[in-house]
This record gives C-alpha cells, structure tokens and sequence, in this order.
C-alpha cells in the first residue's frame, strides 16, 4: 500500500483516510475481516450452480462447531462458507478465524483456517496458521506456524441428495477439520513446545558465554547455587 503513494506525497500515515487502509489490508491478509463481516451478517454467501444446496447444512454446522471448540472466554471467532468455481467444476470454501487478544497480560493470540471441498468427489484440503504473541518488559516473541494437513475425502453434496443426508454430511466436513486441529495442529505444536528447549532456544545462545564457561542446562544446579548464595546473604546479616 504505502509503494502505492506517489513519492512526493506528504500524506501523513497518521492520517484516518490511511491507517483505515492499512486496517483493511493487514485484516485481509489475516482472515480478521471475516470477523466484521459476520458482524453485518455479510458472511455465508451464496455462489453457484450445484454447491449452493450444501452451504445452509455446512454453515449451520460450522456455527456449532465455533460455539464448542471458540468459546473460551476472551475469544472472538467466526466463519464464512462460499462457493466458487474451480476449472468449471463447483467447489466450497470454508473460512475460519478466532482470535484472543489479551492486552492486560501481554500476550495474544490468533488461528486462521480455510478448508477447499469438492462436493461432485468429496475431496476436502486445507491450511492452517497459528499466530501466538506476548509481550512484557521490552521482550517480544512470536510464534507463527503454517500447516497444510494431507487431504482426505467427505463424502459427495448436491442438492439433488436427500435433505436429511445434508447434516448428516456437514458433521463429517466438522469432524474432518476438528480431527486435523487436534492431530496435524494441536500435537505438532506441543511436541513443538516440549522439545524447544533443548533444541531450539538453545541453539541460539553462543557456545561460550562471556564467562567463557559452557551453559549449565541442568535447572536444579542453578537452584542450588542460588539457595547458597541466598543463604551466604543472610549470614552476613547475621554478623
């Protein structure tokens, strides 16, 4: 946006008509506009042809699976099922975003996902991004993660099916995505998290401190240390 401007411009980015288009962009580029657009009731549009039929059942779906797996207190969420076509062949798209934004204890938080279905062959695919970030005391650490699960197959919609099938469908596309949150999502994140201290954040300190004494990664050691120097304190009071 800003290489947009023309160079002699002395347009202040301070200025509503621009940090209202820098909004626009950054909750674009984030999902967060799915957000608003569930607030105007803009979201669940409908497209063409033979996936119009399965948007009703899937958003119905969709809302119940925000409302039990988003509803933690703090988190904002929603979602957005279209249709459009692909090399003329009717497809479905599912947009979720949620976020947690906790300004109070310096950190929030965010996850995006957008899942393709094929409702002629049942195919479903999908990305999922997971932003976490906390702040306090000058410290600024980030975690972004991007996972693309391995497809797998729904089952077939059309409109031309039994109507109470519809549900019945939409609950597997739920499941579906509910499995690669917990499996491809939630797992690789903990074992992430488990391992990142002896892997990762490890790595980024230099072998030989200042002190030119290797780091002590034993936890306990330190303690003892500091129960000895703690104690070395009070003595000298006691004198």
């Amino acid at each position: 946006l800003l290489s947009l401007l023309p160079k002699s411009s002395k347009t202040s980015l301070l200025e509503p008509e621009v940090v209202s288009a820098l909004r626009s962009e950054w909750e674009t580029a984030t999902g967060r506009s799915i957000l608003a657009a569930a607030a105007t009731d803009g979201g669940d549009a409908a497209g063409n042809g033979d996936a119009e039929g399965c948007i009703a059942p899937l958003s119905k779906a969709m809302d119940e699976y925000l409302a039990s797996n988003f509803s933690s207190p703090g988190v904002r969420a929603a979602h957005d099922v279209t249709a459009s076509t692909v090399e003329d062949k009717p497809m479905l798209v599912v947009s979720t975003y949620a976020e947690r934004i906790d300004l109070h204890n310096n950190h929030a938080g965010s996850w995006k996902g957008c899942y393709t279905i094929s409702p002629s062959t049942g195919s479903i695919s999908g990305s999922i991004r997971v932003c976490a970030h906390t702040f306090e005391n000058g410290g600024n650490v980030q975690l972004r993660s991007n996972i693309s699960p391995e497809a797998a197959n729904v089952g077939t919609c059309s409109p031309s099916n039994d109507r109470d099938k519809l549900p019945s469908w939409a609950k597997t596309v739920t499941r579906q995505i509910s499995l690669w949150e917990e499996t491809d999502v939630m797992e690789s994140l903990a074992d992430l998290l488990e391992s990142m201290g002896n892997t990762y954040l490890k790595s980024l300190r230099r072998v030989m401190p200042i002190t030119r004494t290797k780091m002590e990664w034993n936890v306990m050691s330190h303690r003892v240390v500091q129960t000895l120097g703690e104690g070395h304190d009070k003595d000298k009071f006691n004198h």
